[in-house]
């Protein structure tokens, strides 16, 4: 499931670090649509950063 570690997110101490790819969000505009820009990278964020946060899964689901 889970790896322990430090989140890469937020910085604090967890036991349920998951592999995700950041993204970045901006939101549509009248005249611009939805840009969704997913980082190539992997990083360990704790599950309050996962429920927070705009990321895809690294990896198998």
């Amino acid at each position: 499931m889970g790896t322990t570690g430090t989140c890469e997110s937020c910085g604090r101490d967890a036991t349920d670090l998951v592999a995700v790819h950041r993204a970045y969000i901006t939101p549509a505009a009248w005249d611009e649509p939805e840009v969704v820009d997913v980082q190539p990278g992997t990083e360990q964020w704790c599950f309050p950063c996962r429920t927070h946060y705009p990321h895809e899964p690294a990896g198998p689901a």
